[in-house]
């Protein structure tokens, strides 16, 4: 039987809330700027912050959104609000790591709405990093109609998306996103880990950091065997899966004890049996996930060669060097720090649904693929994979040049550090173009 879910964690945020009420207004010469109250359909509580032309409500606005809730404060949306647009950075329900996409694509509706009952006729969502895999997610079930929408999350939980109203989007971006958070996310698995319950456990013969297998501390130059390479894709494949078996079997764990407490059986049994089974019916075993930082390429440059500088950006630093490899030991960070088995199912697994590149082969609206030259955990292949998965007739793709993930000015080919401002003369051109303020 179907099971609500339950959460490790409460809210982050405790405020008084409404559906899109102003908490505050601010305003310049050019923009103004609103921190928005708003409730999704299931009545999950969240806040946006608005910025539009000073001079009036746009016709035309740009929906930004995370599953971690990080782009409320998006570099890009003041400058297209300045720019004519409408411009909103939404806080997800998930802002405190409970996110099951499936549930955020309600929060993406009600963004939707909020901007829509604005006099907004024309809204473009905009995906950033994972917000890309969020928001194709989004508009593919959004132009599907009922009955044939995702009925229920890879844990077998609700929301049957069926059951809700989700208002198409006019168009959307991708910024360097990944093909989906699942799916990348495997690809930066350690396949040297042997055991999941112990973080020390270790095969060197596929560890990419041995360097017995080609690495080298930068300065030095990193060359893997192709013989190395595809034993690494194959551990890393099999490590997904079995990651995905444990967190089915964590389900089913929990799920036992929640059918003992329907079960003709359960009112006849002692206060002390009853209290125990309730117990363990609520307990969400959480998973531990260890040693997450592996991409081959962040080491080897001859791998999907960009201008990127070696190692990821969120590696710890030393004379200069990114330490992907001692990031790579380290716990906390977003993606290895404990998930409940029905978030990892949703996110992390090679079942989630939240597949970009598949997503987008659904969708009719237009498409804009922007990508960063310099940036370290999204590569050029993958650029050119989204933009040839769209099935949109209308679809182009950008390409920035000495842009980091963030679109930062980074490496070699920064110039003169206008990498953000590019990003943002390139969304204000497609959209105005098909779109005319």
């Amino acid at each position: 039987m179907k099971h609500p879910r339950s959460w490790l964690l409460g809210m982050v945020l405790v405020l008084p809330w409404f559906s899109g009420v102003p908490l505050s207004s601010q305003e310049n010469a050019e923009v103004r700027q609103e921190t928005i109250r708003l409730t999704a359909e299931d009545g999950r509580r969240l806040f946006a912050i608005y910025h539009y032309p000073a001079g009036g409500q746009p016709k035309t606005a740009i929906l930004f959104m995370h599953p971690r809730g990080g782009n409320v404060t998006h570099f890009a949306l003041q400058p297209l609000a300045k720019n004519g647009f409408g411009a909103l950075g939404m806080g997800s329900r998930s802002m405190n790591r409970t996110w099951v996409h499936e549930e955020l694509l309600l929060d993406v509706a009600a963004g939707v709405k909020f901007l829509k009952s604005r006099g907004v006729e024309r809204v473009i969502l905009a995906g950033h990093s994972g917000g890309g895999s969020l928001l194709s997610f989004y508009q593919a079930q959004a132009e599907t109609d009922p009955p044939n929408r995702v009925k229920e999350t890879p844990a077998g939980d609700p929301p049957d998306l069926n059951r809700f109203d989700l208002p198409r989007a006019d168009g959307l971006i991708t910024l360097n996103a990944a093909e989906g958070e699942g799916l990348h996310w495997t690809h930066h698995l350690d396949p040297s880990l042997t055991d999941e319950t112990d973080p020390f456990s270790y095969d060197p013969s596929l560890d990419m950091y041995n360097p017995d297998n080609g690495f080298r501390v930068p300065p030095g130059e990193t060359k893997y065997s192709p013989e190395f390479l595809a034993r690494v894709e194959k551990a890393q494949q099999e490590r997904g899966k079995k990651l995905l078996e444990l967190a089915k079997s964590y389900i089913r764990e929990q799920n036992y004890y929640r059918d003992q407490m329907e079960s003709p059986a359960f009112p006849m049994m002692t206060r002390k049996e009853r209290l125990m089974i309730e117990r363990r019916a609520q307990f969400e075993r959480p998973m531990l996930l260890y040693r997450t930082r592996a991409d081959v390429r962040y080491y080897d440059m001859s791998l999907d060669p960009s201008d990127r500088t070696p190692g990821h950006m969120s590696g710890p630093g030393k004379d200069g060097y990114r330490r992907s490899d001692l990031k790579n030991w380290m716990y906390g960070y977003p993606l290895s720090a404990p998930v409940s088995p029905r978030v990892f199912l949703s996110t992390l697994s090679i079942v989630s649904n939240a597949q970009m590149w598949k997503n987008l082969g659904k969708i009719s609206v237009p498409v804009l693929v922007i990508n960063s030259s310099a940036d370290s955990g999204i590569h050029p292949s993958e650029h050119q994979n989204a933009f040839e998965s769209a099935a949109s007739e209308d679809k182009e793709k950008v390409w920035i040049i000495g842009g980091e993930h963030g679109f930062q000015p980074e490496g070699r080919q920064s110039g003169k550090g206008d990498q953000q401002e590019q990003l943002v003369n390139a969304i204000t051109g497609w959209v105005k173009k098909r779109w005319p303020l």
